[in-house]
């Protein structure tokens, strides 16, 4: 008997045509537009909490301080009075350091913080008065090498992941500022960079967070006011101020509604960097360094005539984040941190802002 091998039937086979192909696509290319978003939503949210540990441990160091100390540090230590200029340059008779600094050693960077400790006075009242210019411990710190060796330390407890505030660096220097407010009319900063005429080549690192100074900086009879408008500035004198130095019992407004540090990212090109690029190409003209003083509510909230400023503008003068929403996180007296939106209530920002006004602010309701 002939045995034959039973044959299988050929199983057909073909592939994707061109038109399923492109219908898969489509289908992956809608789903990736539909979780993106998601994707960049969650990322930002990680970023957002981040820079809010961030904040709340810059709030425990200053709380730290401030326990250890009975007082916080003094906002910066540079000039109080304008009138001093008009007798000559006063500026070697001020050290420029900022509250960040005075903070270094509650913030695990007692190496970053001991050259300044070693060759300058930390005292606030050491300042009141201003010196001669005979003493070098009241000398601007950036004439020491040793100081000069540690700020271009990178703290990135002082760095916001939404930001990318070291993008306007150069290479062994910085387009940095040292805020300083001697009055509304010449509020501005001190530049740090290596462009000719400027002699001070230095290395800063970045920061994203900077003490609150109230309405300014310094008290109105400092900044040439009178009247209603030197009531409308001292009424909202916050936890920071150049040359002095305020405790939790100056925090007469509250812990838990008085700012105490805010975000900045820094200076912009108006025009977002289409005429004006701005420092290495971006369209960023400033970012602040770790040694900078306090920024005033002032430019958040309204003038003195009541003109209400557009607080979105990111500029020098104001606090300002990338955080989705327009939102900016502030740190409490009290060492909480709190999102508020650019657009809150003027009056109710000053509020947040003064140590002692005696009103009682919306924005954290």
């Amino acid at each position: 008997m002939r045995r034959e091998s039973s044959g299988h039937a050929a199983v057909g086979r073909h592939g994707f045509t061109l038109v399923e192909l492109l219908v898969v696509i489509a289908i992956i290319g809608t789903l990736v537009g539909l979780l993106l978003p998601a994707v960049q939503a969650a990322r930002e949210a990680a970023r957002r909490s981040a820079c809010t540990n961030n904040m709340k441990q810059l709030g425990l160091a200053a709380l730290n301080f401030e326990s250890a100390q009975k007082k916080f540090p003094p906002g910066q230590i540079v000039p109080q009075d304008p009138n001093e200029t008009a007798g000559g340059n006063p500026w070697d008779k001020y050290t420029f350091c900022g509250a960040l600094v005075f903070l270094l050693p509650y913030m695990e960077e007692s190496q970053t913080s001991q050259p300044f400790s070693g060759n300058l006075k930390m005292n606030a009242k050491d300042f009141v008065v201003p010196g001669d210019g005979s003493d070098p411990k009241k000398y601007p710190y950036w004439n020491y090498t040793q100081i000069n060796g540690v700020t271009g330390t990178r703290i990135s407890a002082l760095l916001c992941p939404s930001d990318n505030a070291e993008a306007a660096r150069k290479i062994g220097s910085a387009d940095l500022s040292l805020i300083f407010s001697m009055s509304p009319s010449v509020y501005g900063f001190f530049g740090l960079n290596d462009e000719p005429p400027d002699p001070i080549v230095r290395n800063h690192q970045c920061t994203n967070y900077a003490p609150s100074g109230g309405r300014l900086n310094d008290d109105g009879r400092y900044c040439g006011l009178s009247g209603a408008n030197l009531i409308a500035a001292d009424t909202y004198k916050g936890m920071f101020r150049s040359v002095e130095s305020q405790g939790m019992k100056d925090c007469l407004d509250g812990s838990s509604k008085t700012i105490l540090f805010g975000e900045v990212t820094g200076h912009f090109s108006p025009d977002g960097g289409t005429t004006n690029t701005g420092k290495q190409g971006t369209n960023r003209w400033v970012s602040f360094a770790w040694t900078t003083g306090p920024v005033p509510m002032h430019w958040m909230a309204k003038s003195f005539g009541g003109v209400q400023y557009d607080s979105s503008v990111r500029a020098y003068n104001r606090f300002s984040s990338f955080h989705s929403g327009g939102q900016v996180n502030y740190v409490m007296t009290d060492g909480s941190v709190r999102g508020i939106s650019v657009g809150a209530d003027p009056d109710a920002m000053l509020q947040l802002a003064g140590r002692q006004d005696g009103l009682t602010s919306s924005a954290l309701d």
